[in-house]
């Protein structure tokens, strides 16, 4: 039996849940597909979020 690898799913995901799957390298950019121009957007906005050193208070 063969496994169809090119199937996609559409699934939400919270915004800040995505930045911080991809700053820690457990999700790969290149594997997401935008399929409209504001979802690229977003997720082009999400991916410099990620490049934004975390600093905490005091």
């Amino acid at each position: 039996m063969a496994v169809e690898s090119s199937r996609l799913l559409t699934i939400s995901i919270r915004e800040e849940t995505l930045i911080a799957l991809l700053a820690q390298r457990h999700l790969c950019a290149e594997d997401l597909y935008c399929p409209t121009p504001r979802a690229h957007q977003q997720l082009r906005r999400a991916l410099l979020r990620t490049l934004v050193p975390v600093t905490k208070p005091g």
